[in-house]
């Protein structure tokens, strides 16, 4: 899902985050990249699409005794 930058991401809503969040996670699940970000640099959008796949990538080092 991409969205156009601008005014309107400004002003995106908590569910709209949640959905982001969830989509870096399984971003990372289905094996994509950083860099596949979907989000332009400065949108909110992009800073939860990141700490998705973060998250998701620090689960996955715990779960198998990664550092």
């Amino acid at each position: 899902m991409i969205r156009s930058p601008g005014r309107a991401a400004e002003l995106a809503t908590r569910g709209d985050m949640m959905v982001a969040l969830r989509e870096g996670r399984l971003a990372h699940t289905l094996g994509e990249q950083v860099a596949d970000c979907p989000y332009s640099a400065g949108d909110p959008l992009r800073a939860a699409w990141l700490r998705g796949y973060a998250a998701a990538r620090e689960e996955q080092q715990a779960e198998s005794g990664e550092k």
